[in-house]
């Protein structure tokens, strides 16, 4: 019981985290210039 509900928090972590990063990846891309200077830190 225990593991099935620290599974489902991980697999909504995941999930929250995949949708922010593409939000944030397509603003980058969308406002940056046409040299890609965002991506090389």
């Amino acid at each position: 019981m225990k593991k099935r509900y620290l599974f489902t928090v991980i697999a909504s972590m995941l999930m929250l985290l995949a949708s922010a990063t593409s939000v944030f990846a397509c603003t980058v891309w969308m406002h940056q210039p046409k040299t890609p200077k965002a991506l090389q830190r």
